[in-house]
């Protein structure tokens, strides 16, 4: 049973998120790190998708079944979908948190702690001791006094399910629901590399308790405003390749989202588009936000085995990160000349091919 007096844990456990040290940790710490603590803020990556918002749903429910006091904050730029279908997702708060309120951070699907929102969120978080549950390849500095980050498992919702089994917790249906939002969203619906026999053991035993995949699909994939229709049809018509075919990127002004009256979040598998492009090694979206107007986001997908084309390899250079064959960045320019530059830089990785 977690001691009741997180406060005074907290302060002994501070200086212990700045440590170093490179390994990666293990479920059993994370158990242990928790166990010191009562009251727990959970959080994740700003502009969360479906597995940031599942997998802090998914253990929020899970901590509070087992003794536990979670709160889950989340930015709201860019919450989608996902949020909406998520039985008790009402429940996440706003991410204007004090650090006083709590014992420690949860931080979930998150590669860094600059990947969280800017603010109150991310100053309540540096305050409290931290505890890190990810499986993005490319963590900046590993953080926390404990973490578990497995680079190889298909998303942080299947780590969320495989420590609930450990730890033997009864999962209930909408905690089963919430994990296999994440599951599918970062697997592409079970089509990306990064599943394994693992992630689906763990999507068969998540059907069990009677998920309806179905409705959740419809949700996620098939239901769309009409703004989100032309928004994607902008997005086909600035379909371009270069490289002889073997880059593939399409483009979104903050005039198009505005236009359309609809955020990225509702758009997610747009990637989608550059990717169905058969010669594509690498496919890139471009996009401006209402909210930052002069910085362009990419979303990066890449193929094949060359690892010059890694999705991270290329975030990282400008200051991103992610996974091997999906990741992205933030370029401090106009989406034109956030085109050229990263064209330059694409273009030298071919020069030793060609």
């Amino acid at each position: 049973m977690q001691s009741q007096n997180g406060a005074s844990a907290a302060n002994t456990m501070m200086s212990h998120n700045l440590s170093s040290h490179k390994t990666r940790g293990s479920s059993q710490r994370v158990l242990q790190a928790l166990n010191a603590f009562h009251r727990v803020l959970i959080t994740a990556h700003t502009r969360p998708d479906g597995d940031a918002i599942g997998s802090c749903v998914a253990m929020a429910r899970l901590l509070q079944a087992n003794g536990w006091n979670p709160t889950v904050a989340l930015s709201p730029i860019g919450m989608g979908p996902p949020k909406f279908i998520l039985e008790h997702a009402d429940a996440i708060a706003p991410s204007n948190v004090k650090a006083r309120d709590y014992d420690c951070a949860l931080v979930l699907d998150c590669g860094g702690l600059d990947r969280l929102p800017e603010g109150p969120l991310r100053d309540a978080v540096a305050r409290l001791p931290i505890i890190n549950i990810d499986h993005h390849a490319t963590s900046h500095k590993p953080f926390g006094m404990a973490r578990w980050v497995v680079p190889d498992a298909s998303s942080t919702g299947e780590l969320i399910y495989r420590f609930a089994k450990r730890q033997k917790w009864t999962i209930d249906l909408p905690t089963a629901e919430a994990l296999w939002v994440a599951l599918v969203t970062d697997t592409g619906r079970f089509a990306y590399s990064c599943t394994q026999v693992s992630t689906l053991k763990a999507a068969a035993e998540l059907l069990s308790y009677g998920i309806d995949s179905s409705a959740i699909n419809d949700r996620l994939y098939l239901y769309t405003s009409e703004g989100a229709t032309l928004l994607k049809r902008k997005a086909y018509d600035s379909l371009t390749t270069w490289m002889r075919g073997r880059v593939a990127y399409i483009c979104l002004t903050a005039r198009d989202f505005r236009r359309a009256g609809v955020p990225k979040s509702e758009i997610e598998d747009v990637i989608d588009i550059p990717r169905s492009i058969p010669t594509a090694q690498i496919s890139l979206f471009f996009y401006e936000t209402k909210d930052k107007r002069g910085l362009t986001r990419l979303s990066i997908r890449t193929r094949g085995d060359n690892a010059a084309f890694s999705a991270a390899s290329i975030a990282s250079h400008f200051g991103g990160g992610g996974h091997l064959r999906a990741a992205g960045c933030d370029i401090p320019l106009p989406p034109k000349n956030a085109i050229e530059t990263v064209k330059a830089y694409i273009t030298t990785l071919f020069e030793d091919e060609d």
